[in-house]
């Protein structure tokens, strides 16, 4: 092969792909086993366990508005793979301590890499799908793809830990985080810079009068606090009813290969198809059902089954948010929406974990968490479906045309200053 072929191979959109897979593949070979890692070989109680995993998420709301403020301001290639290396150092750091707060230490600082990469990540998704693959449509495919990239390397994260590297130990956090280091230096040598911009302070307050993209931010809190139950939830679940607790892993390799089969028919046939609204109600849904199943998970295959319940619903949300956020928020700003919709993502799933370490406090062998859990799915689908008729929200997603005088959105009103009272400026604008 060529200099030239190579070169040609070798793009900013496969770059990136590359680094979502090996991000996926280091985070996936800890997050199943890590509960399990901190109760047996670390010695932590349960409600210790859950304040470790809610530092990560906390500090996850700071790197992600950083993150996104940085990737508009200096370029999006640096931030990527500053937050690589600092995920790894933290990573490397869980196998080295063994107490309570330099634990909650590595936790935080593995919440503020990850949230330094992962709205840069999306960022630059959108933006090069935009100009690549032209328009909505283009975006939901990049980020389906992303997804079904992101699976891959959950999938060859559970085999990896289970069959080769053996369960939970220290190797698989060392393991882990050199596959971090490895992609910050891929990030950093192949990725382009971008160019960043100065942001007018009246673009940033203008973000919060943008009532759609406000109320889905309230949304996305709630979708990821009931959405982290089931990382925190499932293995302690497990480690009380399996006579092998390592065996978990396997379920998320499971649920990967279904969204490597199924993510691209699904956003395809229904996602592309559907009001985003509904699609974000129905994934609701499949979480609750997920979550509440696990109740009554008695052996390896039930659980395996409550797993593929919940990992439709992941595959009708995930990529639906990241699209919806793209549509709401401000084209020259897409980084900072993105900070944003990570900061409230971290908030939720820090809540939630907080909120979930408490009703397993009341052991898993209760129904409350797992009904608490179901019924809070329902209640936001419900909300959901309502907001489907918002005139605010359809006017921002682009479902309907806004009225004459009435601005698309507050931020593109701002930062590109739009005439307010010119109805066909929206199609130019998608």
């Amino acid at each position: 092969m060529t200099a030239k072929q190579a070169s040609t191979r070798i793009t900013p959109m496969r770059m990136l792909l590359l680094g979502v897979l090996l991000s996926h593949l280091g985070t996936y070979m800890v997050i199943p086993l890590l509960p399990i890692y901190l109760s047996a070989r670390k010695g932590m109680a349960i409600t210790e366990i859950g304040l470790i995993l809610a530092a990560t998420p906390f500090a996850f709301q700071a790197g992600s508005l950083l993150g996104g403020w940085l990737a508009d301001r200096i370029g999006r290639r640096t931030v990527i793979a500053a937050g690589a290396w600092i995920n790894a150092c933290a990573l490397a750091g869980y196998a080295l301590f063994g107490s309570f707060w330099p634990l909650i230490g590595m936790g935080l600082l593995s919440g503020f890499g990850v949230g330094l990469n992962a709205p840069s990540t999306k960022a630059a998704i959108a933006a090069l799908a935009e100009t690549e693959q032209h328009g909505d449509s283009g975006k939901t495919t990049a980020f389906s793809i992303r997804g079904i990239v992101a699976n891959i390397g959950m999938a060859a994260a559970g085999l990896l830990t289970y069959f080769i590297l053996g369960g939970a130990s220290d190797f698989i956090f060392y393991t882990a985080s050199g596959i971090y280091a490895a992609s910050g230096l891929i990030s950093r040598l192949w990725l382009p810079q971008g160019s960043g911009r100065a942001i007018s302070a009246q673009s940033y307050a203008a973000i919060f009068q943008n009532k759609a993209f406000v109320i889905f931010s309230l949304v996305i809190i709630c979708i990821w606090a009931v959405y982290t139950q089931f990382s925190l939830g499932l293995p302690l679940r497990a480690e009380a009813v399996l006579p092998d607790p390592g065996m978990v892993s396997l379920i998320w390799s499971m649920n990967s290969i279904i969204v490597i089969v199924l993510q691209r028919p699904i956003s395809k046939w229904f996602i592309e198809k559907t009001h985003p609204m509904y699609v974000l109600s129905l994934g609701l849904l499949f979480l609750g059902g997920g979550l509440g199943s696990i109740y009554w998970a008695a052996n390896f295959y039930m659980f395996m089954l409550s797993g593929a319940v919940f990992i439709i619903g992941e595959m009708l949300i995930m990529p639906t948010i990241d699209v919806a956020v793209s549509r709401l928020g401000a084209a020259s700003m897409i980084g900072v929406f993105f900070g944003i919709s990570n900061f409230l993502s971290g908030l939720g799933e820090s809540a939630g974990k907080f909120a979930g370490g408490g009703l397993l406090s009341l052991g898993t062998q209760s129904f409350v968490p797992w009904l608490t859990y179901a019924l809070c799915a329902v209640v936001i689908s419900g909300i959901l479906g309502l907001l489907r008729f918002w005139q605010p929200m359809e006017e921002a997603l682009g479902m309907i045309q806004p009225a004459a005088g009435v601005p698309a959105g507050a931020v593109e009103a701002a930062d590109r200053s739009r005439d307010r009272g010119k109805p066909g400026e929206r199609e130019r604008a998608k």
